[in-house]
């Protein structure tokens, strides 16, 4: 999966992941008003391109398409495997179709990072079966209809059994990050530096 990277002047690294028709650009305004300071990792999603480009194949009916999602998260394991280590800490921020990669990420490799930032995921029926202590946050909209404000609660709940340091923040809004939703962020995330 290709990517773009900055570096930063601190020891902390952001690992992003673009919503549907996004790219390695979509969030790279979002990580610079969280921590301006931090290295960044942008990946672009591999599976169509321009106003449909993602991370994994469509849903059918609602649901993921799991031969494609596990082989895709295999894929960007092993890729993440072959890169240089980094010795600082680590946070991945996903938006709605790369929060949901994440997810993905999580369900194999727990400890993948230290904290999480997932905007507007989906509950997509993931199965935890261990956990780690990365913290996680997660926001939505009350009007978001792509990811609805009760499912994300009951995502949030399955993810707190795994990993204890879960929070939901439920904002004003739709399918969209909102500058409401930049400033609650640029509050909770503090550098890990």
């Amino acid at each position: 999966m290709d990517y773009f990277s900055i570096d930063g002047t601190n020891n902390e690294l952001f690992v992003l992941f673009h919503g549907t028709g996004g790219n390695e650009y979509s969030l790279l305004q979002i990580a610079g008003d969280i921590n301006p300071h931090a290295h960044i990792l942008s990946f672009i999603g591999d599976v169509d391109s321009h106003a449909s480009r993602r991370f994994f194949a469509p849903l059918q009916t609602g649901q993921l398409q799991r031969a494609d999602f596990n082989k895709r998260v295999d894929a960007f394991l092993a890729q993440w495997a072959e890169m240089p280590p980094h010795n600082g800490p680590i946070t991945f921020i996903g938006y709605s179709n790369g929060a949901n990669f994440i997810l993905g990420l999580l369900e194999k490799a727990p400890a993948i990072a230290a904290r999480v930032i997932l905007m507007h995921p989906s509950n997509l029926h993931y199965t935890f079966s261990t956990g780690s202590d990365a913290h996680i946050f997660i926001t939505t909209g009350a009007r978001d209809t792509l990811a609805p404000a009760g499912q994300v609660l009951a995502l949030e709940k399955q993810l707190r059994a795994h990993f204890p340091h879960t929070t939901l923040q439920l904002l004003d809004g739709a399918h969209e990050v909102s500058d409401e939703e930049i400033t609650y962020l640029q509050h909770v995330i503090q550098p890990l530096v």
